[in-house]
């Protein structure tokens, strides 16, 4: 289906898309079955993604990015959704928190994540604060020279192995809650640790961590950004993120029907290809449809965004519910498909459908997403005739 992509966008595709089968396809097995990325694989694929061009896509022109623009940015998320969570991160994407970074925060911090040398994670989310970022209850406390933190994180992505992790917390302020803030913890700093590896259902490789500060001391230099900004930064991208996560689904359905296909082809019952029945069509051609409108959305939401017109956060919430939980209805018959070996860990389809599930979940639940949909409809009104 043409959905009017630019020669440039087409490049972008084919170049993610070569990348992802070439340089990440061959590990995605060995890395699912281990439920670990070995660092030193880890590195050598950042670099590669380094030399094809790839990594660090989602960062502006000024800091040495690419500056693509958001449909750039998900024709290669898309490609990227074809492989694991674990192998697809390692095409470089940090948090555009970073950008805050001012002064020698730039070389001692952004730089050298842009160029690989270090790890980063975001830390928000805590036990009893999830999509409610306004429940967050990690304190940094005001000392000589910086700030104490206090608090739980969890969840986190790569939290137990990132060299920097952007965390918010909240500084206290007489007569508020206090102000939400954002600072950069190093790897070693005292009282900050790494609790457990929260056990999980998909994403095997991509770990999810439980970070705690007891009293970790952030020196004034770590602070990112203003005193109060915290949730600016961490919401400011969060269209970015929600757009990211629905292309990144598109891409995993596709593989899946992909393989529902050849499989359909190849497999026999009763002396025929399983293609040649009836139900077996239909529901190749419901997966095929499904996922064509949600690809639809989702370049019309990158499209909004680049050109701002319109409510951005609904149209990109559109997208993500869409895709979210389009993937999830795609991998169930995909695996109806490949009957009893698409249950076994011998297939992708295994690991595909134990993965879509978690995007119902991350950077805003379907409900939030629904929730956004309707405030905005009911906002706007009647369309006019």
């Amino acid at each position: 289906m043409d959905h009017g992509l630019t020669d440039e966008l087409r490049e972008f595709q084919d170049l993610t898309r070569r990348f992802v089968q070439k340089e990440l396809i061959p590990h995605e097995r060995a890395v699912d079955a281990a439920d670990h990325i070995d660092p030193a694989l880890r590195r050598d694929l950042c670099k590669r993604a380094i030399e094809a061009g790839l990594f660090g896509f989602n960062m502006p022109a000024d800091v040495g990015g690419p500056g693509l623009p958001y449909i750039a940015q998900v024709v290669i998320r898309e490609q990227l959704g074809q492989v694991s969570m674990p192998l697809q991160e390692t095409v470089g994407r940090p948090p555009r928190a970073l950008l805050a970074c001012k002064g020698e925060q730039r070389d001692r911090i952004l730089y050298p994540v842009l160029r690989a040398e270090k790890t980063t994670a975001f830390a928000l989310t805590e036990p009893q604060a999830g999509s409610d970022a306004g429940q967050l209850k990690t304190a940094a406390i005001p000392t000589e020279g910086g700030f104490l933190l206090r608090g739980t994180k969890h969840f986190i992505s790569h939290g137990d192995s990132a060299d920097v992790l952007v965390v918010i917390a909240r500084v206290p302020q007489e007569g508020t809650d206090g102000a939400l803030t954002a600072f950069l913890v190093e790897k070693g700093m005292k009282g900050f640790s790494v609790g457990r590896i929260h056990p999980k259902m998909g994403w095997r490789g991509y770990q999810l961590a439980e970070l705690v500060f007891d009293d970790c001391f952030v020196p004034a230099a770590n602070q990112l950004g203003g005193l109060g900004e915290g949730l600016r930064l961490a919401m400011g991208n969060i269209n970015e993120s929600r757009v990211g996560v629905a292309a990144h689904c598109v891409g995993m359905a596709q593989r899946a029907l992909d393989l529902a296909v050849g499989q359909a082809k190849q497999r026999m019952a009763f002396n025929r290809a399983i293609a040649d029945f009836q139900g077996i069509q239909w529901m190749l051609a419901d997966m095929a449809v499904a996922i064509e409108q949600s690809r639809a959305l989702v370049y019309a939401a990158a499209r909004t965004m680049d050109s701002k017109a319109g409510n951005v956060r609904s149209v990109v919430s559109m997208a993500k519910l869409s895709a979210t939980e389009m993937v999830g209805s795609v991998a169930d018959k995909a695996l109806q498909i490949f009957g009893g070996s698409g249950y076994m860990a011998e297939t992708p389809i295994e690991m595909i459908y134990r993965d879509a599930r978690a995007f119902r979940i991350g950077e805003g639940t379907s409900e939030i997403q629904r929730n956004q949909i309707a405030r905005a409809l009911l906002e706007a009104g009647p369309a006019s005739a």
